[in-house]
């Protein structure tokens, strides 16, 4: 007899057993899909969590930089004119070294004419390897295109852009086909864009080598210590020797005013009131409290405390703390669940926090973006390593400099290769162009200045069997140029380097150039190549030191005093980038240089050529008082050549003797001090005017075309002559009186 457990399944047919195992597995999996989907939903609502925190985590996830660069911002401040006489051109975009590039692209901008008609063709190049080509057909327009570029990374740290401009007005081989109605021009807001993640960036070398063209560098708040203000204009130095122009960045303290004109606050953070306060601004708005400098250092690039160096001590680093706690504060009481991403997000996003004189130079975030750290201590030691040839060493994420200095020049020349990547092999077939830059003060010691270039170079033949002609230029000046024997085998040129061509920072440019090899008939495009060998070199020599802004920039490379008042600690946001731009102007060293901060009412003691900002020196004292708006200009004499009252945002920078050591004096003449926000060299008198562009009067008062300088020899020509004069009138009288005597003894009576 079956139990009552067994019996209802006795009963059932094969075919209800099969739907009764279905109908359970239907209920089975049912079960286990609702609670999947409970456990689903469940830890979807355990990642999400809150607005605040899901913003936290997104900032926390973010692996992308985005880069962009003008050719405005790489100097190109004039438009390129293209046309048959100079049909192509090269430009070298800086992008970030052996790192791979995502979304890059170039925006060309510019404009064409073809009044002449014919065929007209532009081609864009990438690298060497055509990527783009447009044939115009009108008398002019709009010759903007976006052109595609590979995303391989590059070993030099340039990515090189060729433009091709052709114009054919006739299919016949010997026909002239200069049209000076067809060009074109291509503008300076042509731009590279381009991203790269930012854990590519794995080295010092590295990160200084994929700093922006504008660099921001975040220094502590008013009233630095003497150690951070020294690092810190040493570093902004040698970023300007490195091609680039860096801002100084103060951080900003409670009830100090920000500029959120481009601040971009996320919506999710509206429960916050230091993130609300911030979405809801002016355009100026005054930070009320720690937590609104938390979230300001929150937004990264997306706020206006963005830094790419960052100068670590002590007070920045407690600034740093103290406004991430006001603002965990509030997290904690409007999103508790936001709290853990915030403190993990404080800690990936801003390792700068770190501080001490003994802390390496390392690899850190800031923002969210990748930023060097340089404790305050290092002084000239960081600047030196990561400015200079010791650079590519810099293979680390934590470098504890114990020693870097620029070697002294050992002999009489010096390699020019020394000063850039500019030997090697490359192919010519129009004009190619290799340049180097070098600064006075690194490659003038013991009085020797350069003298002459010697240049070892070699050239394949065209097809034709013409050789290139090469030109040796020094700051925009031909010194020498020669007709290649094209025969691949090394030919030796040398140019003299006369001293008005040189500056505080030079440019040594070689230019190869292949001329047509018949007249008005066209050649077979067809690139050849030329070498500058290895051995090419500068000689330098002795020379006489004069009182000009050469010779103290030569002088400085035998070491060198910065003078500064002791009041521009307090306000380093203004006094950094004068004493930046003045200190590249006339050729310091970062790393040769002692700093002397000069308290009020005191003069200064340099210890060698030196420099002086605003500030006195013991035997010289400037003609006028800074910001006293007078602009007093004189010479040895008591006589000023110029005395006016009433002008703003001038400077005068002078040559002068003071303490036993020559020098040059930098004094602010208006109110505000002039802004110099672009690069810009002095020329070789010894006194100048400076404006907002730069120098807009060079005097020197020893040249014959200067007023004082007549004056000063027409005074030594009258006193020799007057001397002279003098001279030759005892002479006359010695003379007649000498004959009076003879005549008197002639008429005596004989005894």
């Amino acid at each position: 007899m079956p139990s009552l457990l067994t019996a209802p399944f006795i009963t059932l047919t094969p075919q209800r057993w099969l739907h009764a195992l279905a109908a359970g597995a239907l209920l089975l999996c049912a079960a286990s899909a609702q609670s999947a989907q409970v456990v689903q939903v469940a830890q979807v609502r355990q990642q999400a969590g809150s607005a605040p925190a899901r913003q936290f985590q997104q900032w926390s996830g973010e692996r992308w930089v985005t880069r962009s660069v003008t050719l405005d911002e790489l100097g190109f401040s004039t438009p390129a004119v293209l046309d048959n006489g100079n049909g192509q051109r090269e430009f070298y975009l800086p992008v970030p070294a052996n790192v791979p590039l995502a979304d890059a692209t170039i925006e060309l901008k510019g404009h064409y004419l073809r009044a002449d008609g014919g065929r007209t063709t532009v081609a864009v190049a990438i690298d060497g390897a055509p990527v783009a080509a447009r044939r115009y057909n009108d008398e002019q327009g709009d010759a903007a295109q976006t052109v595609p570029v590979d995303l391989a990374a590059r070993t030099s740290g340039f990515i090189r852009f060729g433009i091709s401009w052709l114009s054919v007005l006739s299919d016949q081989v010997c026909t002239d086909q200069r049209a000076p109605g067809n060009s074109l021009k291509i503008d300076p807001s042509t731009r590279l864009r381009y991203r790269y993640e930012k854990g590519e960036i794995t080295t010092l070398a590295g990160a200084w080598g994929a700093l922006p063209q504008r660099p921001v560098m975040l220094v502590g708040g008013r009233g630095l210590s003497a150690a951070a203000y020294d690092t810190a204009w040493r570093t902004g130095l040698a970023i300007e020797r490195n091609g680039r122009h860096a801002s100084v960045l103060v951080l900003p303290a409670v009830g100090g005013t920000v500029d959120l004109s481009t601040t971009e606050v996320p919506a999710t953070l509206s429960t916050l009131p230091a993130f609300a306060a911030l979405a809801n601004h002016e355009r100026r708005h005054k930070i009320a409290d720690a937590a609104e400098l938390g979230a300001l250092l929150m937004l990264g690039e997306n706020g206006p405390l963005h830094a790419d160096v960052v100068i670590t001590d002590v007070p920045l680093a407690t600034a740093m703390q103290e406004a991430f706690a006001a603002l965990r504060a509030q997290v904690t009481a409007r999103a508790p669940d936001a709290v853990a991403p915030f403190n993990a997000l404080v800690q990936t996003n801003f390792s700068v926090q770190g501080a001490g004189a003994d802390a390496p130079v390392r690899l850190a975030q800031f923002g969210g973006a990748t930023a060097i750290a340089i404790p305050a201590g290092s002084l000239a030691k960081a600047a030196a390593l990561l400015g200079s040839q010791w650079r590519p060493a810099a293979q680390g994420t934590a470098i504890t400099v114990g020693a870097a200095q620029t070697p002294k020049l050992d002999g009489d020349s010096i390699l020019l290769s020394r000063m850039g990547n500019i030997a090697g092999s490359f192919d010519v077939m129009a004009r190619t162009d290799r340049t180097v830059v070098f600064d006075l003060g690194g490659v003038a010691t013991d009085g020797r200045l350069p003298d002459r270039i010697d240049l070892d170079v070699s050239a394949a033949p065209s097809i034709n069997g013409e050789g290139p002609v090469v030109s040796v230029m020094v700051n925009d000046n031909l010194l020498g140029a020669q007709k290649l024997v094209a025969d691949g085998s090394p030919q030796h040129l040398s140019a003299a380097i006369p001293r008005y061509v040189l500056a505080a920072r030079n440019e040594v440019r070689i230019a190869f150039m292949r001329q047509p090899t018949q007249l008005r008939c066209h050649d077979t495009a067809m690139a050849y190549p030329v070498s500058i060998l290895p051995n090419s070199s500068m000689h330098l020599s002795k020379t006489d030191r004069r009182a000009d802004f050469l010779g103290i920039a030569g002088q400085y490379a035998d070491g060198a005093t910065l003078l500064a008042p002791a009041a521009w600690l307090a306000d380093p946001a203004a006094s950094l980038p004068l004493v930046i731009r003045i200190a590249d102007v006339a050729g310091l060293a970062p790393d040769k240089a002692d700093l002397q901060l000069v308290p009020a009412g005191q003069n200064g003691k340099p210890g060698a050529a030196f420099l002086a900002l605003d500030v006195g020196v013991d035997g010289y004292q400037p003609g006028s008082a800074p910001r006293s708006s007078q602009l007093l200009l004189r010479t040895g004499g008591a006589k000023p050549l110029l005395d006016i009252r009433g002008v703003d945002s001038l400077a005068t920078v002078a040559v002068v003797q003071a303490g036993g050591h020559d020098g040059i004096a930098f004094a602010n003449v208006g109110q505000h001090a002039p802004q110099m926000s672009s690069a810009f060299r002095i020329g070789h008198g010894n006194l100048a005017v400076l404006g907002n562009a730069g120098p807009v009067l060079e005097l020197d008062t020893e040249a014959p075309d200067s007023a004082a300088g007549v004056r000063t020899r027409w005074k030594r020509s009258m006193t020799i002559w007057a001397v002279a004069g003098a001279l030759f009138l005892l002479l006359l009288i010695a003379a007649r009186i000498a004959t009076v005597r003879r005549a008197r003894r002639g008429k005596a009576p004989p005894p």
